[in-house]
Formats: C-alpha cells, sequence, structure tokens
C-alpha cells in the first residue's frame, strides 16, 4: 500500500469523525476534564493540510464547476450580507462549519478521491452509524422516554446517521449478506429518536429501489412485507410501539390526520420564508432568519433557529443567486447521477444514488444548512472523475 492510500484511509476516518462530530469545537464532548473535539479537530487539520500535496492536474466536470462556484459564493454573499444586516453566533457558527469541515472535505474529495478510496469512506461511515447503533442500543430505555442524540448531534442527525448505516448495510455489495439482519436493525432503532424526516425519506428511496426493479422484486417483496405485516399484526407489537412515546411521534401525523403540532409549525416556517425572501431577496445572512421573519415571536418562543427546508434556508439567508447556482448544482449532480444510477452495473454509484435521495429529501423537511454537511459529501462523491465508467462495483 502506497503512502498516499494510508493518507487517504487516515482522512476518511478522520473526516467521517468530524462529519458526525459536526462542529469543529463541542462542548457536549467533554469528559473527564478532556474536550475530545479538540484532538479530533487537531488530527483533521494536520491530515487535510498534507492530502493538499496530493492535488495534481484534475479535469474538471459539470458538478465539479457548480461545486466550486456555490462554494465561492455562499462565501463571499454570506460576508457581504453580515456587512449590512449584523452576525450573531449562531451564523458565525454555522459558517465556520462550512468553511472548516464542510467545503474541505467535499473539495478534498472531488480532487483526490477514486472509486477505492469512496469504499474506504463508506466503511467509515458505516462503521460510525454502527457505533450509533450500538450506543443507542445501549441507552434504549432513555430512548422510549425522551428524544436523544449522541455524539455532540441531536435525534435528526442521529435518526439520518442510522438511515445511512440502513442504506449502506442493504445496497452495499460486500455488506449485503448481513442486511437482513441490520437494515431492521437500524430502522427499528431510528423509529425510537421520534424524528419523522429521515424515516419517510428511507421510504421514498426504498420505493424508488422497488419501482426501478419491479419484476424482479415484486414477489419477493410482496412475500416479505406480507410476512412482516402479518407478523407484526399478530404478535400485537404495534399496540407496544405506539405506546412509546418517541415511536408514537413518529406516525403521529397519522394519526392526527396530518395536522399535529409540528406539522402545522413546519406550514409557519415555509410561509414565513416565502414572506421574508420577498421582502429580502438577496438575503440577510447565515444566522439571521429568525430575526427577519414577521413571526420572530413565534419563532423565538419555539426556538426555531431555521425555516427546516435546505433551499428555503440558503434563498432567506443567502440570497436569490445562491438559491439559483445551489439548484443548478443539485439538479446537475442529479442528473450527473441519474444516468450511472441507470447503469446496473455500477452498484457502487447506485449507492451513492440512493444515499443522495435520501439526504436530499431529509435537508427538505428537516435540519439547517450544517446538517446538510453530509449531503454536500455525497453531491461531491457522485462527481468523482472516472467513477462514472467503473462497472461491476
Amino acid at each position: 500500500m502506497k503512502n498516499r492510500d494510508y493518507i487517504i484511509i487516515i482522512f476518511s476516518f478522520i473526516s467521517g469523525c468530524m462529519l458526525a462530530i459536526g462542529r469543529f469545537y463541542d462542548d457536549r464532548l467533554h469528559y473527564e476534564g478532556f474536550n475530545f473535539s479538540i484532538l479530533v479537530s487537531s488530527i483533521y487539520c494536520i491530515v487535510t493540510y498534507y492530502i493538499v500535496f496530493l492535488f495534481g492536474k484534475q479535469e474538471l466536470n459539470s458538478a465539479k464547476i457548480w461545486q466550486y462556484i456555490f462554494f465561492i459564493l455562499v462565501i463571499l454573499c454570506n460576508l457581504f450580507l453580515w456587512i449590512i444586516y449584523g452576525l450573531n453566533d449562531y451564523g458565525l457558527s454555522k459558517f465556520l462549519d462550512f468553511i472548516l469541515i464542510t467545503m474541505p472535505i467535499c473539495i478534498v474529495i472531488s480532487q483526490v478521491f477514486n472509486k477505492k478510496d469512496i469504499e474506504s469512506l463508506l466503511y467509515v461511515m458505516f462503521g460510525i452509524s454502527i457505533f450509533l447503533l450500538c450506543v443507542s442500543l445501549i441507552n434504549i430505555s432513555d430512548l422510549i422516554v425522551e428524544r436523544q442524540g449522541v455524539l455532540g448531534g441531536g435525534p435528526i442527525v442521529l435518526s439520518r446517521w442510522l438511515g445511512i448505516g440502513a442504506l449502506i448495510s442493504f445496497f452495499f455489495k460486500p455488506l449485503k449478506p448481513y442486511r437482513l439482519i441490520l437494515f431492521p436493525a437500524f430502522i427499528v432503532i431510528a423509529l425510537f429518536t421520534g424524528s419523522r424526516g429521515p424515516i419517510a425519506a428511507i421510504f421514498v428511496v426504498m420505493t424508488i429501489h422497488f419501482f426501478f426493479n419491479f419484476r424482479r422484486l415484486f414477489i419477493k417483496t410482496l412475500l416479505v412485507l406480507s410476512l412482516i405485516i402479518i407478523a407484526i399484526f399478530s404478535s400485537g407489537i404495534h399496540h407496544q410501539l405506539l405506546e412509546v412515546r418517541t415511536v408514537s411521534r413518529v406516525f403521529m401525523n397519522i394519526s392526527d390526520g396530518g395536522i399535529a403540532q409540528s406539522t402545522e409549525g413546519r406550514a409557519v416556517l415555509f410561509q414565513s420564508s416565502f414572506e421574508q425572501f420577498f421582502k429580502y431577496p438577496i438575503g440577510v445572512g447565515f444566522g439571521n432568519w429568525q430575526d427577519y421573519s414577521h413571526v420572530r415571536s413565534y419563532l423565538v418562543t419555539k426556538d426555531l433557529y431555521y425555516p427546516h427546508n435546505i433551499f428555503l434556508e440558503i434563498f432567506c439567508e443567502l440570497g436569490f443567486l445562491v438559491g439559483i447556482i445551489f439548484i443548478i448544482y443539485v439538479i446537475v449532480v442529479f442528473f450527473y447521477g441519474f444516468t450511472s444510477f441507470l447503469r446496473k452495473k455500477n452498484y457502487l454509484f447506485q449507492l451513492l444514488f440512493y444515499i443522495f435521495a435520501f439526504l436530499i429529501f431529509n435537508s427538505m423537511i428537516s435540519g439547517d444548512f450544517s446538517d446538510a454537511r453530509i449531503l454536500f459529501v455525497f453531491m461531491s462523491l457522485i462527481s468523482v472523475k472516472g467513477l462514472k465508467y467503473v462497472n461491476n462495483l
């Protein structure tokens, strides 16, 4: 193994840790007088510095071009808007997370990674998901009572990591022999987080998979679902699950006819975001969405600092130009990935596309710009040079 491969493996591991923590410094990772986020961030800085020297002359594709344009505009427009509208701690934290974690990792992936490196990063992400699954199982009694987060992240972030683990275990070829055990385990524990977005996104992704493999999967899927439904309802386990506070939260919109408090709250967020955008079309800068909302009193009471939709957040905080560029970037990545997704032999690309779909759907209903860091990483993975034409992965 070459020195380059060792450096990439270390980078994959440490960047996976940074993505899981989500912050350069997190006071919640303090134990016995020592903050582990400082150690992880220090190693990350050193490895990222050395890996820059691996950059060679790279061919640009449309996905990479739009990525760089988007990144540059995010920085320039945000700094300009802060001069006009001011900044706060939340906005500064979000901006630093982007320029110190999300952007460097994405650029390294775009410039340096190959197929083998992608697999290494997927193993790291799966390892993090397994770790979070085990921690959740150990603390299942706490999950039953109240929504929990781990590694400095909240319930939504935890549920997303479990969703990523479920998709990797189901679609990543080396792990397929274990998917009948791992996939249900990830889904069940994700239910206990009480976060509906990742569960809904998993359902969408599996529906897409079923649609594109209808002939091959119809009988098998019908049989498996029938057995699962019979087992759940005949055993009465569904009643026990719905009695769990966090699990019942996932299904509350069904029982309440779609008018539950959280759903109604999101309608307020979306409406307020649209009105704010038309009033401030050039944006208000990172962290200022709440301050310039016409329903600020409602948002402050509910501790809501972002629209819970990545597109609305970018349009409101960074303005029309950055919002349009982001839409173009997403569309380019989608079609760049979808054409390879249809190549049935390109299993790795299919996995990346499924996780991309899972994350983009999540970001449209929950989480803020910082929480979308893994989405940006997978958008970068899809644009890796040469991967599009690799078969039999």
